[in-house]
């Protein structure tokens, strides 16, 4: 059985027996592999700290029959500022949740693993840590090929004429113009302007991104929207995003404590 290299992100990891871990790794030149780290829960291992889920880590395997094996694993980072930030690493388990939902086993996808770690970046450094999901969001879109219609009616192919009446279909792959609309009674109604933030992070490259400034509400609208696309693809709700909320209200809370009588 053949010794292989690789660099790659632990997704995440279950235990398996008294010591051991079955980890999911995005790698560089394998794409999402499963492979178990040996002993790994023992306080005396080598392995331990490297195998933690947002890792970044140079990795040697070993092919086995059914299942492969890390046999050495070295940290290159371990993203600290989102181990400090409840919030950043939130979004980051986010990020991870979505890609290991929409990616197959053993599809090798450089760039996706590139924009990835680009996007794991951002979030650790943005000042708002939303944007740096978003732009992940909207680009694993497009890398996967799963971006939907966003400059004409996926139906009757209009330009856009006016801003209210469009609705996201997951069904039709697309906006509906407001006289196209009632084709998807299940379609997402738009509230206005998540849109055009959408298509801005499609054009923008990434070295701009800490220069765009999007409002909060827009923010939450775009998030909603992603979300409803989502599941239409996955066929299911992603449970970070219900974490997010919660987090979200939290915050809310925070800015807004109750008045005292």
């Amino acid at each position: 059985m053949a010794i292989y290299k690789t660099e790659g992100i632990i997704l995440k990891h279950y235990n398996l027996r008294e010591a051991d871990r079955i980890l999911t790794i995005y790698t560089k030149d394998y794409g999402k592999i499963s492979a178990v780290a040996k002993g790994v829960r023992r306080s005396r291992s080598k392995l331990r700290g490297a195998t933690q889920p947002l890792t970044y880590a140079d990795l040697v395997l070993y092919q086995g029959k059914s299942m492969d094996t890390v046999t050495q694993c070295e940290i290159k980072e371990m993203f600290v500022a989102l181990r400090e930030d409840l919030y950043r690493w939130a979004y980051a388990v986010y990020m991870v949740e979505l890609l290991d939902a929409m990616v197959p086993e053993r599809q090798p996808q450089e760039r996706v693993f590139v924009r990835f770690l680009t996007a794991l970046h951002l979030v650790a450094t943005l000042e708002e840590p939303e944007t740096g999901a978003l732009f992940f969001t909207v680009d694993l879109l497009g890398l996967l090929g799963y971006q939907p219609v966003l400059h004409r009616c996926a139906s009757c192919h209009g330009s856009p004429k006016q801003e209210g009446g469009w609705v996201l279909s997951g069904s039709l792959g697309g906006l509906l113009c407001p006289d196209c609309a009632p084709l998807d009674p299940q379609g997402y109604r738009l509230a206005g302007g998540e849109i055009a933030v959408w298509r801005r992070l499609l054009e923008l490259e990434i070295r701009l991104l800490p220069r765009l400034k999007i409002s909060p509400i827009l923010r939450k609208r775009l998030f909603q929207s992603l979300g409803y696309y989502l599941r239409y693809q996955l066929e299911r709700r992603l449970k970070s995003v219900a974490f997010l909320q919660h987090l979200s209200l939290l915050e809310g809370d925070k800015k807004n404590p109750p008045k005292e009588n």
